[in-house]
């Protein structure tokens, strides 16, 4: 078995957006950086796959943060391919289409006056029930009725979330929520309405997107780092983190030529903390491989299919809330950027949500293709099998960290125990297991590559995403802090050729 000793090095792993943004930056610090990828590409959850001329992400990865620093970091690295692109997301319910966010004059045509009026005096008991009893909400189905009341709980998430989790909103933690529509209820659609404040920008109606696709912000990252000197290993999987107690001191990975031993001096995980912890040399303490084997994950399918037709719909994404429909959301890649396909045509993308090696898991491709085939043709009736060009099956392991009732406390104990390893900082969303978009997991790759070159834990990766508001509200101050390199930066409309 090999075994390299570059000096200074700092070794990745992970080549998602935090762990390619770490590498970034560190390479232009002068650091020599090696970052493992258990995959064949880069880009980790934020992948654009390009197939017989067809670009598609691999799920609705759009652009959208409240971090100007963040914001202008992307933007300066991909220049003019960035677009703006207009946001139209709806949920498909009950054969109805709804606004989403939810919209006031949608909903109430979309459920009838009746309901929206129950809906509305739901809410307002329960919000009288919290004033009396105030308790936090513990499960997911206590925390969407109360933001929403027990009606719209009913109509429009109770049915999505568990078709997602594949459980009872009983038994997945209230914390979603916080994670996903913080600050997001029933009040807040009304301001937003009524009032309109200069100061808050909310229920963003469009986002900023890479004309040639989302992955190309983990490709630039690749390529920049690659130049700078970096080294990338595809297809390599950690197997063993060799450690002695107080700090990592090796890592072997296993790859198609055999396995290659790296002594390393920092080292940052984007890999699933699970994994990561399982893979220890000395094994943990029973108590915390109990704890650890309590972390679970959500897995999907991701169908793409090539449609002779372009713009079927005017939607960016669908939710669909059906279960007679097997997908829980799609998107049509030309409502994103006419650069994903070629001319006349467009990709559907649908998102079966599942567990890895479950019954739906299992399938073959051919058979997920025909599933949901048919209940689009079925459902919408917007194309024949004759308009279908081809198709292609993503799978995609560990999609989304399932929160546990309990979670946190399992979760600070499994990090608790890491902690003691001084040299190693967990950052992405499966890396520390927490429901990341793309901005907070670049957020944090930034932070652990300063914390290194500063030569001291200065950055708090763990501060990356705990804020209280919601997800899409950004307040607007005077003055944003800037980084010393900022550089003016704009973003260029969408263009139609």
């Amino acid at each position: 078995m090999k075994v390299e000793r570059p000096s200074r090095q700092v070794l990745v792993l992970g080549a998602g957006l935090a762990g390619l943004a770490a590498g970034y930056e560190l390479v232009k610090g002068g650091f020599e950086v090696t970052i493992v990828e258990k995959n064949e590409a880069v880009g980790g959850l934020a992948r654009t796959i390009e197939k017989n001329g067809f670009r598609f992400d691999t799920g609705p990865h759009r652009w959208y943060t409240k971090n100007d620093m963040v914001n202008n970091w992307m933007l300066k690295l991909l220049g003019k391919e960035v677009i703006k692109v207009p946001r139209l997301t709806r949920i498909y319910f009950d054969r109805k289409f709804f606004n989403y966010p939810i919209k006031i004059k949608s909903t109430i045509l979309g459920m009838g006056l009746v309901k929206t009026i129950l809906a509305v005096l739901d809410y307002g008991l329960v919000r009288i029930q919290a004033f009396f009893h105030s308790r936090p909400p513990v499960t997911l189905e206590e925390g969407y009725v109360s933001k929403f009341g027990r009606t719209l709980y009913e109509m429009f998430f109770r049915r999505y979330s568990e078709k997602l989790w594949g459980t009872s909103c009983k038994n997945i933690s209230a914390d979603w929520i916080g994670q996903r529509t913080r600050g997001f209820n029933i009040s807040t659609i009304i301001k937003d309405i009524l009032f309109k404040p200069q100061n808050v920008v909310s229920f963003v109606d469009e986002f900023s997107y890479p004309e040639k696709g989302i992955g190309r912000i983990a490709e630039k990252l690749a390529a920049d780092f690659k130049k700078g000197g970096g080294k990338i290993l595809l297809s390599s999987e950690v197997v063993t983190v060799e450690h002695d107690q107080k700090r990592v001191t090796a890592v072997v990975v296993k790859r198609k030529t055999g396995a290659k031993k790296l002594v390393i001096q920092e080292v940052i995980s984007s890999i699933p903390i699970s994994d990561f912890i399982q893979s220890l040399n000395p094994v943990v303490p029973s108590e915390i491989a109990r704890t650890n084997h309590k972390l679970t994950y959500r897995d999907e399918l991701q169908v793409a299919i090539f449609i002779n037709k372009t713009h079927l719909t005017a939607d960016t994404w669908i939710y669909v809330h059906s279960l007679d429909l097997p997908y829980v959301r799609f998107m049509e890649m030309d409502n994103w950027s006419d650069k994903l396909s070629p001319e006349g045509t467009t990709t559907l993308v649908f998102e079966i949500a599942c567990n890895e090696g479950d019954q739906t898991w299992r399938q073959t491709d051919r058979q997920i293709v025909d599933l949901v085939v048919s209940a689009f043709i079925k459902e919408f009736n917007l194309i024949t099998e004759a308009d279908i060009l081809g198709s292609f099956v993503h799978r995609m392991p560990k999609e989304y960290p399932v929160y546990h009732l309990g979670y946190r406390k399992d979760l600070s104990l499994l990090k608790n125990y890491l902690s003691r390893l001084g040299n190693l900082q967990l950052v992405g969303r499966n890396g520390t297991f927490r429901y990341n978009n793309m901005d907070h997991s670049i957020e944090m790759g930034l932070y652990a590559a300063w914390n290194i070159i500063e030569g001291e834990r200065k950055f708090d990766v763990e501060s990356v995403n705990i804020e209280r508001e919601y997800l899409e509200e950004k307040k607007l101050f005077d003055k944003a802090p800037e980084l010393a390199e900022d550089v003016s930066v704009e973003e260029n409309e969408p263009s139609h050729e």
